[in-house]
């Protein structure tokens, strides 16, 4: 049986929790549900929520005047703002308006390109990677198939392109940089990965942290579209605009690529709240140079706990580590009991392995401070 990660998430308890108990005795996990914030959205006062990849610097300032210059007119649809936001990004990335099709999140056309895709035939990913946005499309009775990791744990290119050798493939759908190891492709394999794929099969990059690596110029497949390649990139506001919760993603392709993710996109799927923070904060450029620089500098802090710790991470270009524990449900459970909130093992296949985001910098120093006392539980 294929377990989703969501759904492994579900048996082992360590999704949505705020407060967890570890019964030694019984080698088991207890979960209590958090005590709300007044807002009803952010953790409670004194928990560290270091799970989700959240940029907890939010939207600029810039987003916030736009939201709240909005609200008098939300009474109206948003079709005029879809439009122009997809002008603005593809003015930026150097293809026309008609080929940026925006999203509810990046999460939104990754589920449309399964759905449309699916119906063609076979869809290849790798074992370990970011995959809710295909769990409705597998719901749907989508066909797919995982591909093994590397030793190392990145993505083995080689097993996917023997993969795609079968005539059902007709889609490959990965992460790069990757979540949740946060290790990232080297742009050269991965673009003599693309161009020696057959004409029939698309490749889909999630390119979500891509404006976190180190040099996202040089490592984007931006440039094969361009050149009209059959590929698809996604990209999303959740990450360095600080916007997880407005929800609003694109995904940058070749004209009919485009028009076939729009047909089967959700109808009226966009928010005016998003859409106006999206544009406000898209020339805002000081504010993405902040945002990057306190990504950057938590992850710094997280990666010289690790090896304060005597473990290892994984290379991260991303807003999280890839922790090396003992028992990764132990060790969520046990950081639980401190406040601290990260997630538990991605699945049975890697039981030893733990994500944590760079969240707030006194959270950040929390985690690290907490980290050699439980790094082997």
């Amino acid at each position: 049986m294929d377990v989703t990660r969501r759904g492994w998430l579900g048996l082992t308890g360590t999704a949505a929790v705020a407060s967890t108990v570890l019964n030694t005795r019984a080698n088991a996990i207890t979960i209590r549900p958090m005590l709300p914030d007044p807002t009803g959205f952010a953790p409670a006062p004194g928990i560290a929520h270091l799970k989700y990849n959240e940029n907890p610097l939010g939207p600029p300032a810039s987003a916030i005047k736009a939201m709240a210059d909005l609200a008098r007119s939300a009474w109206y649809y948003a079709d005029d703002a879809e439009a122009r936001l997809a002008a603005m990004i593809g003015k930026r990335l150097g293809v026309p308006a008609a080929q940026v099709v925006l999203g509810h999140g990046s999460s939104e056309v990754i589920t449309s390109a399964a759905l449309a895709w699916g119906r063609r035939g076979t869809i290849l990913m790798p074992a370990l990677q970011f995959d809710e946005p295909l769990l409705y499309p597998m719901a749907q009775g989508l066909n797919y198939r995982r591909v093994a990791m590397a030793p190392d744990l990145g993505i083995d290119l080689g097993a996917l392109a023997r993969a795609a050798a079968a005539p059902d493939v007709a889609m490959i759908y990965l992460c790069n940089p990757n979540n949740p190891t946060g290790m990232m492709l080297p742009a050269a394999d991965l673009i003599a990965f693309a161009k020696a794929l057959p004409p029939r099969i698309t490749l889909l990059v999630d390119e979500a942290y891509m404006e976190l690596a180190n040099d996202p110029a040089a490592s984007t497949m931006l440039p094969l579209v361009h050149n009209g390649a059959n590929v698809i990139i996604t990209r999303t506001f959740s990450k360095l605009f600080g916007m997880a919760g407005l929800r609003i993603g694109y995904a940058v392709a070749s004209p009919a690529n485009a028009a076939e993710l729009k047909r089967h996109r959700v109808t009226i799927s966009l928010n005016a709240p998003g859409l106006a923070a999206a544009i406000a904060a898209w020339d805002d450029g000081a504010f993405q140079t902040e945002s990057r620089s306190a990504i950057i500098a938590a992850r710094r802090v997280l990666q010289a706990g690790v090896a304060k710790a005597g473990t290892i991470a994984l290379p991260s270009q991303t807003n999280f580590l890839f922790v090396k524990v003992a028992d990764a449900n132990r060790f969520a459970a046990a950081m639980a009991q401190r406040g601290i909130l990260v997630r538990g093992a991605w699945g049975p296949a890697w039981p030893e392995w733990s994500r944590v985001s760079t969240g707030r910098m006194a959270d950040v120093e929390r985690y690290a401070a907490a980290l050699p006392a439980l790094v082997k539980i």
